[in-house]
């Protein structure tokens, strides 16, 4: 690989440096720089949305107020709807003057009236995330855009349900004032020519304007159900935020430290040489650099001796099979010479003998 040059005339030797630092880490700007670019981040994402969040506070504040004025407002005329469409019932009852057909038109009104509960069900709180974030924050730095993407995709649920339920004290006006409309049409066409009345159909009509009278207060048995649904919906979309923005910093940090690396790489690409001799200095000058020499030698020298210890030991059995090969020489330079000075008493004795002409120890 060909380095580029790193500056211009000959390097200085980097034996005449003075010894780096030991706790010496640029790498320490980075993480201040980047964390730096993770509050920042953060901040945008809060500043971004901050006058959202402020707006749904103070109509949260409103609403609660205005729900319970359009509620106590609505009782009174509901409760008269509501006795005067029971009347209308019984009335159009003897007008068909036919059991089998009201029977009929009534279990046909059950099944249609279960189909718009499926569509828009009337049981007060719809909204049933919990909106728990917490262990959001903490995911994988390779899930966080998929983590923010999930999180703000609830809380745009929270914010739809949020600003539809802030709408109430106004629709529930609206609401009664249909229902009022509903029930003098069918009372004017009551009292048409019967001739010209169908009045199954306006039986219907009844039945339908019946079902909007119980349930114009959407299945909220009182002021209290519907704010706290409304808190909570307006909850949600706070932590979701504060989860968001906590994450689009994560994820700013991580971004910058994935740009460091790539620098980080591209400059030991083009300054190789400069790298090297800089980490020739730093463990050339190390503080503890003589000591680990040192102890380095001496694991060298134990390991040499534990090499030499067979040799050792070879040698010692040579010199004991050599001592042992002495000693059985001399043993048998022994044993001759005392089988020579044997021979040499024998043929004294047997010149004694000769010269005696008898007993070796006889007296001439």
């Amino acid at each position: 690989m060909t380095n580029a040059p790193s500056g211009s005339g000959n390097r200085p030797d980097p034996d005449d440096h003075h010894s780096p630092c030991a706790d010496c880490d640029p790498g320490l700007l980075d993480h201040l720089k980047c964390d730096a670019k993770g509050i920042k981040a953060q901040a945008e994402y809060n500043a971004a949305h901050l006058a959202e969040l402020d707006d749904a506070r103070t109509k949260y504040d409103s609403a609660r107020h205005a729900y319970g004025e359009a509620r106590k407002a609505a009782r009174p005329v509901v409760e008269e709807l509501g006795k005067q469409l029971g009347q209308i019932i019984e009335q159009l009852k003897c007008l068909v003057d036919n059991t089998y057909k009201i029977g009929v038109l009534d279990e046909a009104f059950a099944i249609v009236r279960q189909r718009l509960h499926d569509c828009h069900p009337p049981v007060g709180c719809t909204f049933e995330d919990d909106c728990d974030f917490d262990d959001n924050r903490h995911c994988p730095p390779d899930d966080i855009a998929a983590t923010i993407a999930d999180i703000d995709r609830r809380t745009q649920t929270a914010k739809a349900v949020f600003t539809d339920l802030i709408a109430e004290p106004t629709a529930i006006a609206a609401r009664v004032t249909a229902l009022q409309a509903e029930v003098a049409a069918i009372v004017t066409g009551m009292a048409s020519d019967s001739r010209t009345v169908d009045f199954k159909t306006l039986y219907a009509d009844a039945l339908v304007a019946q079902w909007h009278q119980q349930t114009i207060y959407r299945g909220f048995a009182h002021v209290n159900a519907y704010v706290d649904c409304l808190c909570r919906t307006l909850t949600c979309q706070l932590r979701g935020h504060a989860a968001i923005a906590h994450l689009k910093g994560r994820e700013a940090v991580q971004q910058c430290h994935k740009d460091a690396e790539i620098a980080r790489c591209a400059h030991l690409r083009t300054h190789t040489a400069d790298e090297v001799m800089a980490e020739y200095l730093r463990i050339i000058d190390h503080p503890h650099r003589h000591e680990e020499d040192a102890h380095r030698d001496r694991e060298h020298d134990r390991g040499r001796d534990r090499d030499r210890d067979p040799d050792r030991d070879r040698d010692r059995d040579r010199d004991r099979d050599r001592d042992r090969d002495r000693d059985g020489d001399r043993d048998g330079d022994r044993d001759r010479d005392r089988d020579r000075d044997r021979d040499r008493d024998g043929d004294r004795d047997r010149d004694r003998e000769s010269r005696s002409g008898g007993h070796p120890y006889e007296e001439r």
